[in-house]
């Protein structure tokens, strides 16, 4: 006869499963916005889920127990399960926070609190075009506005800046020189661009068996390779070699020459594209993962339709010490499973001002990119350098060495909170790989204060509009 204990035990628990419930629904604002990253909690247990994208969640609870729904700068509220499967909630903002909310001629400002867990949308008011606040968690597209430096299209104005006193020992300690630069174009007989070509420079030395720099082409052909080197200077004369359908192609060229052209027989590759988003994902970035999460399907969807496989990959990082330092996402076409990926991450962790970029960039380029892609493309959004050591130091240059050599440019996105020493070394991540450095702005009146950029000129733009503009450019459509 079986112990009645566990019979006992048996029909107890095939009571409560019994009972349990798949409960869903939808949270939203007073304005009946979704509210994606909302928690929602079984009280006194620890079963809990987010909302995705659209607001809506899904849960597994009993009847009679209580749901908990909560989200920064809005009022908790507790709902009892009763018969009804399907709960729909609608929070209210959290007077607390309102009142710590300043309007102030063309932008508003609020304490650093309230400032480092949510962001207000800003809408335009009549009375002197002043923003007014509204919606705190509302994290919609098109709302961040956003600037763009090409070092490369501006090089000169770039070797002033870096040779100023104030970015001297930045440039020292990470280790990049970057003032002599040769650009190769490489092109069909017809004329046609050729993408993926594989390219090299060498010094003309008795010692140089590697190269300075190695890179590949890029949808427009072209290619922007450094010869500098920190232990020999700069040589007489460089050998420049093309890759390209197993056929070598080369040119020797003078120290002072700034541009090389190959004409060879060969095509491009295919039109699909690799996105890579790496993100800072410490509690000072929380506002920038909502809004991405808002503005990432808008891009995606918005890229020219000439354009074959567009896959995107994520990297999300915070540093030592903290729940991980790097969790990352391979890539994937499926952008539903990518927005999915996205809307289950959120911001914490940091503390110190420096984070694990360098631990970032490691996972980031190991990724499975696509090495006969048209573009491949690496967004970096980040308001903290690396730690400085010296092993950091190596790991970075191996890293963009990495990126050179598979044609991958790297973008960095710089968010309030950074200094000179990011923007500085963002900088020099661009112009290494290729790429071009975009910085948040103070114009849509969002967040804490943004770095003035080093630079005598930009325009502003919607952060999403430039993206998409820096997606197109770069795939050639």
């Amino acid at each position: 006869m079986k112990n009645p204990i566990i019979l006992l035990l048996l029909v107890f628990s095939a009571q409560i499963a019994a009972q349990e419930n798949t409960i869903s629904g939808v949270v939203t604002d007073a304005d009946n916005y979704p509210i994606p990253g909302a928690n929602v909690m079984v009280k006194e247990t620890t079963n809990g889920t987010q909302t995705n994208f659209d607001g809506q969640y899904s849960i597994n609870a009993n009847q009679g127990q209580t749901l908990v729904f909560s989200y920064i700068g809005y009022d908790t509220k507790e709902m009892e399960i009763g018969e009804d499967n399907i709960i729909n909630v609608q929070l209210t903002e959290s007077r607390e926070t309102l009142e710590e909310v300043v309007v102030v001629g063309y932008g508003s400002s609020k304490s650093k609190m309230a400032l480092s867990y949510a962001v207000s949308d800003v809408v335009r008011g009549s009375a002197a075009d002043a923003p007014i606040t509204k919606g705190f968690g509302n994290y919609r597209s098109g709302i961040l506005t956003a600037g763009e430096i090409n070092d490369i299209d501006s090089f000169n104005e770039l070797k002033k800046i870096i040779n100023k006193k104030e970015f001297q020992k930045i440039r020292t300690d990470w280790r990049f020189h970057l003032e002599n630069k040769v650009l190769v174009t490489v092109k069909d007989k017809r004329g046609n661009a050729i993408n993926n070509a594989r390219l090299s420079i060498f010094s003309d030395s008795e010692d140089s068996t590697q190269p300075e720099m190695s890179s590949r082409t890029d949808a427009l052909g072209k290619a922007v390779l450094f010869k500098d080197d920190e232990c020999r200077g700069i040589s007489d004369y460089y050998y420049v070699q093309v890759y390209h359908e197993n056929k070598i192609f080369g040119k020797k060229i003078k120290s002072n020459a700034t541009k090389v052209d190959f004409v060879i027989d060969g095509k491009s590759s295919c039109n699909n594209i690799d996105i890579m988003f790496t993100i800072d994902a410490t509690g000072s970035m929380g506002d920038e993962m909502e809004y991405l999460k808002n503005e990432l399907r808008d891009i995606i969807n918005r890229i020219d339709n000439t354009v074959g496989e567009k896959r995107v990959a994520m990297t999300f990082y915070r540093d030592q010490g903290d729940d991980y330092v790097v969790k990352d996402f391979d890539f994937t076409s499926n952008l539903d499973e990518a927005q999915s990926i996205l809307n289950n991450q959120f911001a914490g962790g940091g503390g110190d001002y420096e984070e694990a970029v360098e631990k970032a960039m490691e996972s980031s380029m190991s990724m499975s990119w696509n090495k006969n892609a048209r573009a491949r493309l690496l967004f970096l959004l980040l308001d903290a350098p690396p730690h400085f050591t010296e092993e950091n130091v190596e790991i970075i240059h191996e890293q963009i060495k990495v990126a050179q050599k598979n044609g991958i440019k790297i973008i960095p996105v710089v968010a309030s909170g950074a200094d000179k020493t990011v923007e500085m070394l963002m900088r020099f991540f661009s112009i290494s790989t290729n790429g071009t450095y975009v910085f948040l702005t103070d114009d849509s009146g969002i967040g804490n204060t943004h770095l003035k950029p080093s630079t005598s000129d930009y325009e502003v733009e919607k952060l999403n509009d430039l993206i998409v503009r820096l997606i197109e450019k770069y795939a050639n459509v």
